[in-house]
């Protein structure tokens, strides 16, 4: 921590913030360093009344919500606690697109709510709003994470991202002074990767000597292996967080090799914001129960913990657009175990896949992607470079390879063998390629599903 970067929280950024209607961040954040050692029950009984007041708010507001709890029945005090969400339906994007005007709060007018859009990994993005608060709650839970990454606010922050749709062009002159001088944000488009862009993105970063990283991992790894192919040196940092993408062991590994720092794994999202981060122990990551109330559901029915589902979200923040039981598209698991930091916030694995990311074996079962990827990526002999797996029928796949390091038939054998040891007696192709496409999102997804894609286009 500078000198200079503690007067500018101490002076420039609550008056920065207060001109942008986001005073109460900094009163959100003071909070939510305290919470995060609060005892389990203390929590828990925190994130009910935050239940319980959204509910009521979005039966009271929303017609969309009115005409749920009408239909089936029941009244805001039938909803008391986390078990009894089940007795509302799940949210879908889907029905951001049928019902987006009915979720919107009738009590905030368009002026005094902010629209934003899904990311678009399925090819659709979805419109939805958050009210001003809301985005101050986030931005406060935001800090809190990157506080146990080891930077706070004001500290110079690099941002590597692929995603057009966070990057704003038609910024003011003072919105970038203020990002730039204030804040002290660089983001970088890493998107596209040529030689030419990453080197202006390197130069950039070395004058701006950062503090902290925050990046989508293939975002990272392509910067990455360009610093490593030129042997340039980047400037020391406190840490680095991932977000928006599985992070795979090896990449991580190689992020803390070469930067010489811990990597940090965030969950999140635009839909929702912070909804998890590691803290310093590395066990997994702890779920925001402050402002996130996170379900894992099978078939619709909630399932204990240590045990892989579809994630659901409910957002205890955004009154202007009430998210509930929302179907943000992920699978993983909450965890029994508690952690040795002190926090007693209830923890969520490590790994997260896409619900539609999984692969269909010839007798009908399914399996996580991510259990192909860590065969495929984990052995010491063959080193292969990024990979994307498209599962076109249930016995024909295909694999397409980053040629950094440039693929041999060694390869080629090894990740057919690997295929076929774990799924039978399938077809394999292979295609070499300079760079995995990435979705409409910017991220890049390790493995697709085309099974049923005609009749069920829809997430990221």
């Amino acid at each position: 921590m500078t000198i200079y970067a503690s007067l500018l929280r101490r002076f420039a950024l609550p008056w920065t913030l207060s001109r942008d209607n986001r005073q109460s961040a900094l009163a959100h954040w003071r909070f939510f360093e305290e919470s995060q050692f609060w005892s389990r029950s203390q929590l828990l009984e925190y994130q009910q009344q935050k239940l319980t007041a959204l509910i009521r708010h979005a039966y009271d507001t929303t017609p969309y919500y009115k005409r749920i709890f009408d239909e089936r029945g029941l009244k805001p005090t039938d909803i008391r606690s986390a078990d009894d969400l089940v007795k509302l339906p799940i949210l879908a994007r889907k029905d951001l697109f049928d019902h987006g005007n009915d979720i919107r709060s009738r009590s905030f007018s368009d002026a005094q709510t902010h629209k934003l859009l899904t990311g678009g990994t399925t090819g659709q993005q979805a419109v939805l709003y958050r009210d001003q608060e809301s985005l101050n709650i986030k931005l406060g839970m935001a800090w809190r994470h990157e506080h146990w990454v080891g930077a706070e606010p004001c500290d110079k922050m690099a941002y590597y991202w692929p995603a057009h749709i966070d990057f704003h062009h038609d910024e003011s002159l003072k919105q970038r002074i203020k990002q730039r001088y204030v804040l002290r944000q660089l983001m970088s488009y890493t998107g596209g990767g040529s030689e030419d862009s990453l080197g202006q993105v390197y130069r950039d970063s070395v004058a701006f000597n950062p503090r902290m990283i925050k990046a989508f991992p293939s975002a990272l790894l392509r910067f990455t292996e360009y610093l490593k192919q030129h042997n340039l040196k980047y400037p020391r940092l406190v840490g680095i967080m991932s977000t928006g993408e599985v992070l795979y062991q090896r990449d991580k590994e190689l992020f803390e090799e070469f930067y010489q720092c811990r990597v940090f794994d965030m969950y999140g999202s635009r839909e929702t914001g912070n909804t998890a981060c590691e803290c310093n122990q590395h066990r997994g990551r702890h779920i925001a129960v402050e402002t996130s109330l996170l379900e894992v559901v099978k078939d619709g029915q909630p399932l204990p913990a240590d045990q892989d589902g579809e994630y659901l979200i409910t957002d205890l923040t955004n009154y202007g657009f009430p998210l509930i039981r929302y179907q943000i598209n992920d699978y993983g698991r909450i965890l029994s175990e508690s952690c040795s930091c002190g926090r007693h916030l209830p923890m969520m694995g490590s790994t997260v896949g896409r619900t539609h990311d999984r692969v269909t074996m010839l007798d009908g079962r399914e399996i996580n992607g991510n259990t192909l990827l860590y065969h495929l990526t984990t052995d010491d002999v063959h080193r292969i470079g990024q990979l994307q797996i498209v599962q076109q029928q249930v016995t024909r796949f295909l694999i397409r390879v980053n040629r950094r390091p440039e693929p041999t038939e060694a390869t080629f054998a090894f990740i057919r063998g690997q295929m076929r040891k774990l799924l039978g007696d399938i077809e394999v192709l292979i295609e070499v390629v300079d760079e995995i496409p990435r979705d409409p999102s910017g991220k890049v997804r390790s493995l697709i599903s085309e099974l049923g894609k005609v009749s069920s286009p829809d997430r990221g």
